[in-house]
Protein backbone atom coordinates (compact mmCIF):
# COMPACT_ATOMS: atom_id res chain seq x y z
CA UNK A 1 0.00 0.00 0.00
CA UNK A 2 2.83 2.37 0.90
CA UNK A 3 4.45 1.74 -2.46
CA UNK A 4 1.16 2.50 -4.24
CA UNK A 5 0.74 5.76 -2.39
CA UNK A 6 4.37 6.65 -3.12
CA UNK A 7 3.90 5.97 -6.82
CA UNK A 8 0.78 8.15 -6.89
CA UNK A 9 2.66 11.00 -5.21
CA UNK A 10 5.47 10.66 -7.73
CA UNK A 11 2.95 10.83 -10.59
CA UNK A 12 1.26 13.99 -9.25
CA UNK A 13 3.82 16.45 -10.72
CA UNK A 14 3.48 14.75 -14.11
CA UNK A 15 -0.32 14.92 -14.02
CA UNK A 16 -0.13 18.55 -12.91
CA UNK A 17 2.26 19.42 -15.77
CA UNK A 18 0.02 17.64 -18.32
CA UNK A 19 -3.12 19.38 -17.02
CA UNK A 20 -1.46 22.81 -17.03
CA UNK A 21 -0.06 22.22 -20.53
CA UNK A 22 -3.53 21.30 -21.81
CA UNK A 23 -4.99 24.42 -20.16
CA UNK A 24 -2.31 26.61 -21.73
CA UNK A 25 -3.02 25.11 -25.16
CA UNK A 26 -6.76 25.79 -24.86
CA UNK A 27 -6.30 29.32 -23.47
CA UNK A 28 -3.75 30.21 -26.17
CA UNK A 29 -6.00 29.02 -28.98
CA UNK A 30 -8.93 31.02 -27.54
CA UNK A 31 -6.76 34.16 -27.41
CA UNK A 32 -5.54 33.62 -30.99
CA UNK A 33 -9.10 33.17 -32.27
CA UNK A 34 -10.32 36.31 -30.44
CA UNK A 35 -7.29 38.20 -31.71
CA UNK A 36 -8.07 37.12 -35.28
CA UNK A 37 -11.54 38.68 -35.09
CA UNK A 38 -10.34 41.85 -33.32
CA UNK A 39 -9.91 43.69 -36.62
CA UNK A 40 -10.14 47.08 -34.89
CA UNK A 41 -6.69 46.49 -33.39
CA UNK A 42 -5.02 46.61 -36.80
CA UNK A 43 -2.97 43.77 -38.27
CA UNK A 44 0.33 44.93 -36.72
CA UNK A 45 -1.15 45.02 -33.20
CA UNK A 46 -2.84 41.68 -33.82
CA UNK A 47 0.53 40.20 -34.75
CA UNK A 48 2.07 41.67 -31.57
CA UNK A 49 -0.69 40.12 -29.43
CA UNK A 50 -0.28 36.76 -31.20
CA UNK A 51 3.51 36.76 -30.85
CA UNK A 52 3.23 37.71 -27.16
CA UNK A 53 0.74 34.90 -26.55
CA UNK A 54 2.94 32.35 -28.30
CA UNK A 55 6.09 33.54 -26.53
CA UNK A 56 4.54 33.30 -23.06
CA UNK A 57 2.74 30.00 -23.67
CA UNK A 58 5.85 28.45 -25.22
CA UNK A 59 8.05 29.50 -22.29
CA UNK A 60 5.49 28.13 -19.81
CA UNK A 61 5.14 24.76 -21.61
CA UNK A 62 8.92 24.41 -21.93
CA UNK A 63 9.34 24.93 -18.18
CA UNK A 64 6.43 22.66 -17.21
CA UNK A 65 7.61 19.76 -19.39
CA UNK A 66 11.38 20.41 -18.97
CA UNK A 67 11.91 20.58 -22.74
CA UNK A 68 14.79 21.89 -24.83
CA UNK A 69 14.35 25.32 -26.39
CA UNK A 70 14.10 28.99 -25.61
CA UNK A 71 12.23 32.25 -26.40
CA UNK A 72 8.88 30.46 -26.61
CA UNK A 73 10.23 27.75 -28.91
CA UNK A 74 10.58 24.16 -27.71
CA UNK A 75 11.23 20.69 -29.11
CA UNK A 76 9.17 17.54 -28.79
CA UNK A 77 11.44 14.64 -29.76
CA UNK A 78 11.16 10.87 -29.63
CA UNK A 79 11.67 7.58 -31.45
CA UNK A 80 8.19 7.34 -32.94
CA UNK A 81 8.19 7.56 -36.72
CA UNK A 82 11.69 6.17 -37.23
CA UNK A 83 10.28 2.80 -38.32
CA UNK A 84 8.07 4.63 -40.86
CA UNK A 85 11.12 6.38 -42.32
CA UNK A 86 12.94 3.05 -42.53
CA UNK A 87 9.98 1.47 -44.28
CA UNK A 88 9.72 4.32 -46.82
CA UNK A 89 13.44 4.15 -47.58
CA UNK A 90 13.16 0.46 -48.50
CA UNK A 91 10.49 1.16 -51.08
CA UNK A 92 11.12 2.88 -54.41
CA UNK A 93 14.71 3.86 -53.65
CA UNK A 94 15.14 4.95 -57.27
CA UNK A 95 12.18 7.33 -56.97
CA UNK A 96 13.56 9.02 -53.84
CA UNK A 97 17.02 9.53 -55.34
CA UNK A 98 15.52 10.82 -58.61
CA UNK A 99 13.25 13.19 -56.70
CA UNK A 100 16.23 14.63 -54.80
CA UNK A 101 18.18 15.19 -58.02
CA UNK A 102 15.10 16.74 -59.68
CA UNK A 103 14.85 19.12 -56.72
CA UNK A 104 18.50 20.11 -57.13
CA UNK A 105 17.82 21.02 -60.77
CA UNK A 106 14.71 22.98 -59.70
CA UNK A 107 16.76 24.75 -57.06
CA UNK A 108 19.85 25.63 -59.11
CA UNK A 109 18.73 25.38 -62.73
CA UNK A 110 21.24 24.80 -65.50
CA UNK A 111 24.03 25.58 -63.01
CA UNK A 112 23.05 22.48 -61.00
CA UNK A 113 24.90 20.21 -63.41
CA UNK A 114 28.23 20.46 -61.53
CA UNK A 115 26.39 19.57 -58.28
CA UNK A 116 25.17 16.35 -59.87
CA UNK A 117 28.70 15.38 -60.97
CA UNK A 118 27.40 13.93 -64.22
CA UNK A 119 25.43 11.26 -62.34
CA UNK A 120 22.02 12.60 -63.28
CA UNK A 121 20.11 11.06 -66.17
CA UNK A 122 19.85 13.59 -69.02
CA UNK A 123 16.09 13.07 -69.21
CA UNK A 124 15.75 13.83 -65.48
CA UNK A 125 17.93 16.92 -65.91
CA UNK A 126 15.76 18.10 -68.81
CA UNK A 127 12.62 17.41 -66.75
CA UNK A 128 13.99 19.68 -64.01
CA UNK A 129 14.56 22.57 -66.44
CA UNK A 130 11.10 22.04 -67.99
CA UNK A 131 9.62 22.00 -64.47
CA UNK A 132 11.17 25.41 -63.76
CA UNK A 133 9.53 26.84 -66.89
CA UNK A 134 6.25 25.12 -65.95
CA UNK A 135 6.29 26.87 -62.56
CA UNK A 136 7.12 30.24 -64.14
CA UNK A 137 4.46 29.99 -66.83
CA UNK A 138 1.60 28.10 -65.18
CA UNK A 139 2.05 27.99 -61.39
CA UNK A 140 3.36 31.40 -60.30
CA UNK A 141 0.62 33.34 -62.19
CA UNK A 142 -1.88 31.40 -60.04
CA UNK A 143 -0.38 32.40 -56.68
CA UNK A 144 -3.14 35.06 -56.26
CA UNK A 145 -5.50 32.13 -55.67
CA UNK A 146 -3.66 31.64 -52.37
CA UNK A 147 -2.88 35.29 -51.62
CA UNK A 148 -6.58 35.91 -51.03
CA UNK A 149 -6.30 33.75 -47.90
CA UNK A 150 -3.18 35.51 -46.60
CA UNK A 151 -4.15 38.40 -44.35
CA UNK A 152 -1.72 41.08 -45.46
CA UNK A 153 -3.31 44.35 -46.62
CA UNK A 154 -0.79 44.92 -49.42
CA UNK A 155 -1.58 41.49 -50.89
CA UNK A 156 -5.33 41.98 -50.73
CA UNK A 157 -5.56 43.31 -54.25
CA UNK A 158 -3.63 40.39 -55.69
CA UNK A 159 -6.39 37.93 -54.84
CA UNK A 160 -9.32 40.00 -56.04
CA UNK A 161 -9.23 38.85 -59.65
CA UNK A 162 -7.46 35.60 -58.87
CA UNK A 163 -9.36 33.54 -61.43
CA UNK A 164 -8.69 36.04 -64.21
CA UNK A 165 -5.01 36.38 -63.29
CA UNK A 166 -4.53 32.59 -63.30
CA UNK A 167 -4.24 32.57 -67.09
CA UNK A 168 -0.74 32.06 -68.51
CA UNK A 169 0.23 34.33 -71.38
CA UNK A 170 3.38 35.46 -73.11
CA UNK A 171 1.59 38.42 -74.73
CA UNK A 172 2.10 40.76 -71.78
CA UNK A 173 5.63 39.62 -70.97
CA UNK A 174 8.10 42.51 -70.85
CA UNK A 175 11.84 42.29 -71.60
CA UNK A 176 12.28 42.23 -67.82
CA UNK A 177 9.93 39.23 -67.69
CA UNK A 178 11.99 37.37 -70.28
CA UNK A 179 15.10 38.23 -68.26
CA UNK A 180 13.50 36.64 -65.17
CA UNK A 181 12.65 33.53 -67.19
CA UNK A 182 16.21 33.26 -68.45
CA UNK A 183 17.84 33.97 -65.07
CA UNK A 184 15.61 31.43 -63.31
CA UNK A 185 16.27 28.75 -65.92
CA UNK A 186 19.99 29.41 -65.45
CA UNK A 187 20.16 29.63 -61.63
CA UNK A 188 16.92 27.91 -60.59
CA UNK A 189 14.60 29.10 -57.86
CA UNK A 190 17.59 29.81 -55.62
CA UNK A 191 18.57 32.60 -58.00
CA UNK A 192 14.92 33.57 -58.51
CA UNK A 193 14.38 34.13 -54.80
CA UNK A 194 17.68 35.94 -54.22
CA UNK A 195 16.98 38.30 -57.14
CA UNK A 196 13.40 38.88 -55.96
CA UNK A 197 14.48 39.60 -52.38
CA UNK A 198 17.22 42.00 -53.43
CA UNK A 199 14.96 43.77 -55.96
CA UNK A 200 12.27 44.31 -53.32
CA UNK A 201 14.93 45.37 -50.81
CA UNK A 202 16.14 48.04 -53.26
CA UNK A 203 12.54 49.21 -53.74
CA UNK A 204 12.09 49.51 -49.97
CA UNK A 205 15.43 51.33 -49.62
CA UNK A 206 14.74 53.81 -52.46
CA UNK A 207 11.17 54.46 -51.22
CA UNK A 208 12.53 55.11 -47.72
CA UNK A 209 14.99 57.65 -49.13
CA UNK A 210 12.24 59.28 -51.23
CA UNK A 211 9.97 59.54 -48.19
CA UNK A 212 12.78 61.11 -46.16
CA UNK A 213 13.33 63.68 -48.91
CA UNK A 214 9.58 64.41 -49.09
CA UNK A 215 9.55 65.05 -45.32
CA UNK A 216 12.62 67.27 -45.63
CA UNK A 217 10.92 69.29 -48.39
CA UNK A 218 7.86 69.85 -46.19
CA UNK A 219 5.54 67.70 -48.34
CA UNK A 220 5.52 64.24 -46.70
CA UNK A 221 4.11 61.42 -48.84
CA UNK A 222 3.43 58.48 -46.48
CA UNK A 223 1.94 56.46 -49.33
CA UNK A 224 5.53 55.92 -50.52
CA UNK A 225 5.94 53.67 -47.48
CA UNK A 226 2.45 52.38 -46.73
CA UNK A 227 2.05 50.98 -50.27
CA UNK A 228 5.19 48.88 -49.98
CA UNK A 229 4.68 45.11 -49.98
CA UNK A 230 6.69 43.32 -47.24
CA UNK A 231 9.01 40.76 -48.78
CA UNK A 232 8.98 38.84 -45.51
CA UNK A 233 5.79 38.12 -43.58
CA UNK A 234 4.99 36.06 -40.48
CA UNK A 235 2.90 32.95 -41.18
CA UNK A 236 0.76 32.68 -38.06
CA UNK A 237 -2.37 30.47 -38.19
CA UNK A 238 -5.30 32.47 -36.89
CA UNK A 239 -3.65 35.83 -37.68
CA UNK A 240 -2.13 36.03 -41.16
CA UNK A 241 -3.65 32.74 -42.39
CA UNK A 242 -6.82 30.85 -41.35
CA UNK A 243 -6.39 28.97 -38.06
CA UNK A 244 -7.37 25.32 -38.67
CA UNK A 245 -6.58 25.20 -42.40
CA UNK A 246 -3.30 27.00 -41.67
CA UNK A 247 -2.23 24.55 -38.96
CA UNK A 248 -3.08 21.55 -41.15
CA UNK A 249 -1.22 23.04 -44.14
CA UNK A 250 1.87 23.65 -41.99
CA UNK A 251 1.67 20.13 -40.57
CA UNK A 252 1.56 18.67 -44.10
CA UNK A 253 4.50 20.78 -45.25
CA UNK A 254 6.72 20.09 -42.25
CA UNK A 255 5.99 16.36 -42.21
CA UNK A 256 6.79 15.68 -45.85
CA UNK A 257 9.84 17.98 -45.74
CA UNK A 258 11.51 16.33 -42.77
CA UNK A 259 10.48 12.77 -43.56
CA UNK A 260 12.05 13.18 -46.99
CA UNK A 261 15.34 14.20 -45.37
CA UNK A 262 15.08 11.09 -43.20
CA UNK A 263 14.36 8.75 -46.12
CA UNK A 264 17.39 9.96 -48.12
CA UNK A 265 19.54 9.72 -44.98
CA UNK A 266 18.50 6.09 -44.44
CA UNK A 267 19.16 5.32 -48.13
CA UNK A 268 22.73 6.47 -47.45
CA UNK A 269 22.86 4.15 -44.39
CA UNK A 270 22.79 7.07 -41.92
CA UNK A 271 21.27 6.32 -38.50
CA UNK A 272 18.24 8.36 -37.39
CA UNK A 273 18.54 9.44 -33.75
CA UNK A 274 15.11 10.95 -33.23
CA UNK A 275 12.09 12.52 -34.91
CA UNK A 276 10.21 15.44 -33.48
CA UNK A 277 8.29 18.67 -33.74
CA UNK A 278 9.39 22.24 -33.16
CA UNK A 279 6.69 24.51 -31.72
CA UNK A 280 6.43 28.23 -31.03
CA UNK A 281 3.88 28.41 -28.25
CA UNK A 282 1.05 26.22 -29.53
CA UNK A 283 1.87 26.60 -33.25
CA UNK A 284 4.08 24.05 -35.07
CA UNK A 285 6.85 25.92 -36.90
CA UNK A 286 9.06 23.02 -37.83
CA UNK A 287 9.58 19.31 -37.79
CA UNK A 288 12.88 17.56 -37.66
CA UNK A 289 14.51 14.25 -38.33
CA UNK A 290 17.80 14.07 -36.45
CA UNK A 291 20.35 11.99 -38.38
CA UNK A 292 23.89 11.23 -37.30
CA UNK A 293 25.68 14.35 -38.60
CA UNK A 294 29.16 12.80 -38.27
CA UNK A 295 28.15 10.00 -40.64
CA UNK A 296 26.63 12.47 -43.12
CA UNK A 297 29.83 14.51 -43.22
CA UNK A 298 31.76 11.37 -44.25
CA UNK A 299 29.48 10.66 -47.22
CA UNK A 300 30.34 11.51 -50.83
CA UNK A 301 29.16 14.92 -52.08
CA UNK A 302 26.28 13.52 -54.13
CA UNK A 303 24.78 11.68 -51.15
CA UNK A 304 25.12 14.83 -48.99
CA UNK A 305 23.46 16.93 -51.71
CA UNK A 306 20.61 14.42 -52.04
CA UNK A 307 19.95 14.48 -48.28
CA UNK A 308 20.03 18.31 -48.19
CA UNK A 309 17.77 18.68 -51.24
CA UNK A 310 15.25 15.99 -50.23
CA UNK A 311 12.96 18.30 -48.24
CA UNK A 312 13.06 21.00 -50.92
CA UNK A 313 12.26 18.45 -53.62
CA UNK A 314 9.29 17.02 -51.72
CA UNK A 315 7.88 20.52 -51.15
CA UNK A 316 8.15 21.32 -54.87
CA UNK A 317 6.37 18.07 -55.68
CA UNK A 318 3.66 18.75 -53.08
CA UNK A 319 3.23 22.29 -54.45
CA UNK A 320 2.42 20.82 -57.88
CA UNK A 321 -0.02 18.33 -56.34
CA UNK A 322 -1.92 20.99 -54.36
CA UNK A 323 -1.78 23.40 -57.28
CA UNK A 324 -3.67 20.86 -59.40
CA UNK A 325 -6.26 20.37 -56.64
CA UNK A 326 -6.64 24.15 -56.22
CA UNK A 327 -7.09 24.62 -59.97
CA UNK A 328 -9.73 21.86 -60.11
CA UNK A 329 -11.62 23.53 -57.24
CA UNK A 330 -11.34 26.90 -59.00
CA UNK A 331 -13.10 25.54 -62.09
CA UNK A 332 -15.61 23.05 -60.69
CA UNK A 333 -16.35 24.12 -57.10
CA UNK A 334 -15.62 27.80 -56.40
CA UNK A 335 -18.32 29.26 -58.73
CA UNK A 336 -20.99 27.42 -56.73
CA UNK A 337 -19.92 28.08 -53.12
CA UNK A 338 -19.21 31.85 -53.03
CA UNK A 339 -21.62 34.77 -53.29
CA UNK A 340 -20.45 38.31 -54.14
CA UNK A 341 -21.23 40.78 -51.32
CA UNK A 342 -19.90 43.85 -53.13
CA UNK A 343 -16.90 46.20 -52.98
CA UNK A 344 -15.83 47.64 -49.64
CA UNK A 345 -13.12 50.05 -48.45
CA UNK A 346 -10.22 48.09 -46.97
CA UNK A 347 -8.23 51.12 -45.78
CA UNK A 348 -7.78 54.87 -46.33
CA UNK A 349 -4.39 56.43 -46.95
CA UNK A 350 -3.25 59.13 -44.50
CA UNK A 351 -3.12 62.68 -45.94
CA UNK A 352 -5.29 61.68 -48.91
CA UNK A 353 -8.55 63.39 -50.00
CA UNK A 354 -10.60 60.52 -48.54
CA UNK A 355 -8.79 60.59 -45.17
CA UNK A 356 -11.21 61.56 -42.39
CA UNK A 357 -14.20 61.34 -44.75
CA UNK A 358 -14.39 57.74 -45.90
CA UNK A 359 -13.55 54.89 -43.55
CA UNK A 360 -12.74 51.19 -43.68
CA UNK A 361 -15.83 48.99 -43.93
CA UNK A 362 -17.93 51.33 -46.10
CA UNK A 363 -19.49 49.69 -49.14
CA UNK A 364 -18.94 51.48 -52.47
CA UNK A 365 -22.20 51.57 -54.42
CA UNK A 366 -21.50 54.12 -57.19
CA UNK A 367 -18.34 55.76 -58.54
CA UNK A 368 -18.90 58.84 -60.71
CA UNK A 369 -22.41 57.64 -61.46
CA UNK A 370 -21.35 54.11 -62.43
CA UNK A 371 -22.73 51.25 -60.38
CA UNK A 372 -20.03 49.25 -58.60
CA UNK A 373 -20.66 45.51 -58.20
CA UNK A 374 -17.11 44.19 -58.24
CA UNK A 375 -13.49 45.36 -58.44
CA UNK A 376 -13.52 45.23 -62.24
CA UNK A 377 -16.48 47.61 -62.48
CA UNK A 378 -14.77 49.97 -60.01
CA UNK A 379 -11.56 49.93 -62.06
CA UNK A 380 -13.51 50.71 -65.24
CA UNK A 381 -15.40 53.54 -63.53
CA UNK A 382 -12.19 55.23 -62.38
CA UNK A 383 -9.98 54.40 -65.36
CA UNK A 384 -10.20 57.85 -66.99
CA UNK A 385 -10.04 59.93 -63.80
CA UNK A 386 -7.29 62.56 -63.97
CA UNK A 387 -5.58 64.44 -61.10
CA UNK A 388 -7.57 67.59 -60.32
CA UNK A 389 -10.90 66.24 -61.55
CA UNK A 390 -13.90 65.71 -59.27
CA UNK A 391 -14.90 62.24 -58.12
CA UNK A 392 -18.31 61.43 -56.66
CA UNK A 393 -18.44 58.35 -54.45
CA UNK A 394 -21.71 56.93 -53.16
CA UNK A 395 -21.40 54.52 -50.23
CA UNK A 396 -23.85 52.83 -47.92
CA UNK A 397 -23.19 55.74 -45.50
CA UNK A 398 -23.77 58.63 -47.91
CA UNK A 399 -22.54 60.52 -50.97
CA UNK A 400 -19.15 62.30 -51.06
CA UNK A 401 -17.28 64.43 -53.60
CA UNK A 402 -13.49 64.72 -53.78
CA UNK A 403 -10.83 66.40 -55.88
CA UNK A 404 -8.67 63.57 -57.21
CA UNK A 405 -4.90 63.78 -56.75
CA UNK A 406 -1.83 61.95 -58.01
CA UNK A 407 -0.54 59.43 -55.46
CA UNK A 408 3.02 58.08 -55.66
CA UNK A 409 3.50 59.73 -59.04
CA UNK A 410 0.49 58.03 -60.63
CA UNK A 411 -0.89 59.64 -63.81
CA UNK A 412 -4.40 58.67 -62.73
CA UNK A 413 -6.42 60.70 -60.27
CA UNK A 414 -7.10 58.92 -56.97
CA UNK A 415 -8.83 59.68 -53.68
CA UNK A 416 -6.68 57.46 -51.47
CA UNK A 417 -8.63 54.29 -50.72
CA UNK A 418 -7.78 50.60 -50.96
CA UNK A 419 -10.87 48.69 -52.15
CA UNK A 420 -11.57 45.01 -51.62
CA UNK A 421 -14.20 42.71 -53.07
CA UNK A 422 -15.86 40.63 -50.38
CA UNK A 423 -17.58 37.31 -50.82
CA UNK A 424 -19.61 35.05 -48.56
CA UNK A 425 -19.75 31.28 -48.44
CA UNK A 426 -23.09 29.68 -49.27
CA UNK A 427 -24.55 28.79 -45.87
CA UNK A 428 -24.78 25.04 -46.34
CA UNK A 429 -22.74 22.12 -45.01
CA UNK A 430 -21.46 21.47 -48.53
CA UNK A 431 -20.52 25.13 -49.00
CA UNK A 432 -18.55 25.39 -45.75
CA UNK A 433 -16.84 22.03 -46.30
CA UNK A 434 -15.73 22.94 -49.82
CA UNK A 435 -14.62 26.39 -48.62
CA UNK A 436 -12.41 24.76 -45.97
CA UNK A 437 -10.89 22.33 -48.46
CA UNK A 438 -10.26 25.15 -50.96
CA UNK A 439 -8.42 27.14 -48.28
CA UNK A 440 -6.44 24.06 -47.21
CA UNK A 441 -5.41 23.20 -50.78
CA UNK A 442 -4.61 26.83 -51.67
CA UNK A 443 -2.49 27.37 -48.56
CA UNK A 444 -0.75 24.01 -48.98
CA UNK A 445 0.07 24.98 -52.56
CA UNK A 446 1.60 28.39 -51.81
CA UNK A 447 3.29 27.45 -48.53
CA UNK A 448 4.90 24.32 -50.01
CA UNK A 449 6.27 26.44 -52.84
CA UNK A 450 7.51 29.17 -50.46
CA UNK A 451 9.07 26.69 -48.03
CA UNK A 452 10.88 25.02 -50.93
CA UNK A 453 12.42 28.20 -52.35
CA UNK A 454 13.14 29.83 -48.96
CA UNK A 455 15.04 26.71 -47.89
CA UNK A 456 17.33 27.29 -50.89
CA UNK A 457 18.72 30.46 -49.30
CA UNK A 458 22.38 30.27 -48.18
CA UNK A 459 21.44 31.24 -44.63
CA UNK A 460 22.41 29.14 -41.55
CA UNK A 461 19.60 26.80 -40.59
CA UNK A 462 18.33 26.40 -44.16
CA UNK A 463 19.03 23.48 -46.50
CA UNK A 464 20.56 25.84 -49.06
CA UNK A 465 23.31 26.81 -46.63
CA UNK A 466 24.41 23.18 -46.30
CA UNK A 467 24.38 22.75 -50.09
CA UNK A 468 26.46 25.92 -50.62
CA UNK A 469 28.87 25.05 -47.81
CA UNK A 470 29.31 21.46 -49.04
CA UNK A 471 30.03 22.35 -52.67
CA UNK A 472 31.80 25.74 -52.59
CA UNK A 473 35.31 25.84 -51.22
CA UNK A 474 35.47 29.65 -50.94
CA UNK A 475 33.98 30.23 -47.50
CA UNK A 476 34.49 34.00 -47.85
CA UNK A 477 32.15 33.98 -50.84
CA UNK A 478 29.50 32.07 -48.86
CA UNK A 479 29.78 34.48 -45.90
CA UNK A 480 29.54 37.47 -48.24
CA UNK A 481 26.41 36.13 -49.98
CA UNK A 482 24.88 35.21 -46.62
CA UNK A 483 25.52 38.74 -45.34
CA UNK A 484 23.83 40.26 -48.40
CA UNK A 485 20.82 37.96 -48.01
CA UNK A 486 20.41 38.83 -44.32
CA UNK A 487 20.58 42.58 -45.12
CA UNK A 488 18.00 42.00 -47.86
CA UNK A 489 15.72 40.14 -45.45
CA UNK A 490 15.94 42.96 -42.90
CA UNK A 491 15.05 45.56 -45.55
CA UNK A 492 12.12 43.40 -46.66
CA UNK A 493 10.68 43.47 -43.12
CA UNK A 494 10.73 47.30 -42.86
CA UNK A 495 7.28 47.77 -44.50
CA UNK A 496 5.77 46.16 -41.40
CA UNK A 497 7.35 48.91 -39.28
CA UNK A 498 6.08 51.58 -41.66
CA UNK A 499 2.55 50.15 -41.59
CA UNK A 500 2.55 50.13 -37.78
CA UNK A 501 3.78 53.73 -37.52
CA UNK A 502 1.93 55.46 -40.35
CA UNK A 503 -1.44 53.63 -40.40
Amino acid sequence: MARGRGRKKADEPIRYANAMTAAIFVASFVILVLDYYAGSLGVVNQIIVALGTLLISGAAIKKLKSLKGGYGIYMLAGKRGISTVDSLSKRNAKFWKSMAMWGLVMGFGILSYPLLKGKVDKRLYALGIISILFFLYFVIPCTPLSFQFIRIAQLKGFGVNAAAECIPSFSGLTPYGYLIYGATALSGFSGFLILSLMANAMTVFSSSISYGLSVYSGNPQPSLLTNLVPGVAPVIPGITIPLIAGILALAIILTIHEFSHGVLARLAKVKIKSIGLLLFGVIPIGAFVEPDEKTINKLDLQSQNNISAAGISSNFLAAIFFFVLTFIFLIYVVPYIYQNKGVFIESVLPNSPANGVLSAGMQILYWNGHQVSNITSLELAGANTLPGSQVNVVTNKGSYTFNAVSISGSTRGEVGITPTQETAVVNTTYGHTMDFLYKLFSLSFILNFLVAIVNLLPVPGFDGYRIYRTNIKGQFFIRFVTFLIIVGLVLNTLPWLYIGILH
